[in-house]
């Protein structure tokens, strides 16, 4: 095996993956592979040279096979390849967060996006069923749409639901002004908990629900929902509680107010 530098190997799999995959999916010969693809001759013995001087093919009669190193450097790159369509599918919603906000790249592989440019009804949509039905809900939220906080309190109030929040003060002061007979009705309800923070990036909520838990993360732009991105992968999911774990721990608890909200 000869030894690449990094960018040639990624240059050769970014224009040699075609026949890399072929020779992968399997071994085959020069000619059944120009039979099998829609390029040349000459390019497919140019790919295939560039391919063995990687160390990502080998011949031996006449028949082109993957090497190990072929196998899972085609792996890694079909996963970075998606990895970035998925970001691209994100960019609309991501464009709203700032640079430097945390967010790995483990929470946007496989993920699904409701970008608000569609129009807001899907995504409230989106974000009601995510609290409805759930048996338990944890996270930080920077925003109080009017559809949201009447899909918590009825969760909280109605369904028993154990919901533990961190939001921001200008959150919490819009609850204590515009919903205050709701926020006292749920502080009533032990299940039910509230902290806050001077400022969140977004909102980062995990969902569970009997077929399985989901994250998802609310964007807002100056004028409002830029849009919602959510995994119900593991890894996704085991990232966003351990975001959530370390707000809550930088969060302040607020005092129960009487039941009657007075």
């Amino acid at each position: 095996m000869v030894r690449s530098e990094v960018d040639e190997v990624f240059d050769v799999l970014a224009s040699r993956a075609d026949v890399l995959e072929a020779v992968v999916r399997q071994p085959r010969t020069t000619a059944e592979l120009v039979s099998g693809l829609p390029v040349s001759r000459s390019t497919v013995d140019r790919g295939l040279r560039e391919l063995e001087r990687a160390g990502f093919v080998e011949t031996s009669d006449r028949v082109n096979r993957p090497t190990l190193a072929g196998r899972i450097a085609l792996d890694t790159y079909s996963n970075f390849v998606e990895c970035l369509e998925d970001i691209d599918a994100a960019a609309a919603v991501l464009d709203s967060l700032d640079s430097d906000a945390p967010l790995a790249p483990v929470f946007l592989d496989g993920c699904e996006v409701v970008a608000a440019d569609d129009g807001l009804g899907p995504a409230l949509s989106k974000l009601t069923s995510f609290v409805e039905g759930s048996t338990s809900i944890r996270g930080f939220v920077r925003g109080a749409l009017p559809s949201q906080v009447d899909a918590y309190y009825r969760a909280v109030v109605e369904d028993g639901t154990p919901v533990d929040l961190v939001a921001t003060d200008d959150v919490i002061q819009r609850l204590v002004t515009a919903y205050r007979p709701q926020l006292a009705e749920a502080w009533s309800v032990n299940s039910f908990s509230l902290r806050s923070v001077e400022s969140l990036p977004y909102s980062l909520v995990v969902s569970d629900r009997p077929d399985g838990p989901v994250a998802f993360l609310v964007a807002y732009s100056e004028s409002g929902l830029a849009g919602i991105v959510y995994n119900e992968s593991l890894s996704a999911v085991s990232w966003a509680r351990e975001r959530i774990e370390d707000c809550q721990a930088d969060a302040s608890p607020l005092p129960r107010p009487p039941v009657d909200g007075s």
